[in-house]
This record gives structure tokens, sequence and C-alpha cells, in this order.
């Protein structure tokens, strides 16, 4: 960790990040629902819908820097600006019938679900949040959430977010977040996870 800096993530950096992002949840239950299981597909499907919606999040945004090199991101929408505001009035694609695994509005049906679960109260919405591959397992993750959690108790704001793997769901509670509910969706699971200040 000596090399790696914590910091806000300059505009520049957003394609990187949101490529770091992409390999980091290729494999993950919700992008094989959607996109179905050879991971190039979901690398390629995730770039396309994860590149416009990082590059819109107002700055700054969180990272982890090895030199010029963007390895891990924590994103955050503020209020009005995460998956419940752009996907308001979706609920039909809760209940129709789900588009064929690899189609790209596959993914909505996730986004309208999610929606559906936020807190009706003030919030941000955590993610994506992703650490390169290779990086994995060296704490860098947690580097960059204890920072954006820092944040949240200085300014006495709820946090919240979706995840889609219990081994997440743990790491997240280590940092203060507690499961609300659960829900399968497209037979992918779902945590949804708040956390307020401390």
């Amino acid at each position: 960790m000596a090399d790696v800096e914590v910091r806000a993530l300059r505009r520049d950096e957003h394609r990187a990040a949101a490529a770091v992002t992409c390999r980091a949840l290729a494999d993950s239950p919700t992008t094989v629902a959607s996109y179905g299981p050879d991971a190039l597909d979901g690398l390629v499907n995730m770039h396309r819908e994860l590149v416009p919606y990082i590059d819109e999040l107002p700055s700054p945004q969180l990272a982890a820097v090895a030199g010029d090199c963007v390895i891990a991101l924590a994103a955050v929408a503020p209020p009005g600006g995460c998956v419940g505001a752009f996907m308001a009035g979706s609920d039909a694609l809760r209940h129709a019938t789900a588009p064929e695994v690899g189609d790209p509005e596959r993914a909505h049906v996730f986004w309208a679900h999610w929606s559906a679960a936020e807190p009706t109260e003030e919030h941000w919405h955590v993610g994506p949040v992703g650490v390169e591959p290779g990086f994995q397992g060296r704490g860098i993750g947690g580097a960059v959430m204890r920072v954006l959690c820092a944040s949240f108790d200085r300014e006495h704001r709820l946090a919240w977010l979706e995840t889609d793997k219990e081994r997440n769901v743990r790491f997240y509670t280590g940092l203060g977040f507690e499961v609300v509910t659960t829900e399968t969706i497209l037979g992918a699971p779902t945590w949804y996870m708040r956390r307020d200040p401390h």
C-alpha cells in the first residue's frame, strides 16, 4: 500500500476508472445474469453502460491510484443523481417479461428493481465499487471505502448500496453498512444495504 494513493479522481481519469470497475465486476452474478457467462461479452456491455454513467457523476469521485494508473474506484451519486432518479417510472420493467440474456435492456430490469428499493429519505448512492482484479485482496478497496465512509460521517450523510456477493456483504458490514432486505432478480441475489452516519 506504500505506493498507492487514495485521492479524488480527476475528470480525465473517469474512463480509466470505469474500465477498472468493469473488469472488477465482469464475473459478478448481476453481470452474468444480464449479459451471459462469456466474460468478454460482460466486459464490453458493462463498459458501454458504465462509461457514460461514471462520466456524468459529479466530481470528486474517490480512487486508488498507483503512479498514473487508476487501480480502484468507489463511485458515489448524490441525492437525485442515482439509479432511482433516472429509472423513475420504470416500475413496469419489474413485472414485464425480461429481455433475453445479452440484450442490453436486460440490465435495466436490475436497475428498475434497485430503484424501487431505494430509501425515500435523502441518501448518497455508493457504486460501482471495484478494484483491478490483479490487485484485489490487498486492502485497497477497504482503504478507498474507509475514506468515503469518513466523509459520510463528517457530512452526516445516509449511504445506500446494492451488492450481489455474500463476501461483499461481510466487507460492507465491516464498514458500518447493514442489510435492509434481500431480493433475487433474474436469478441473481441482491443485498440492499444502508449506512447511517456514525
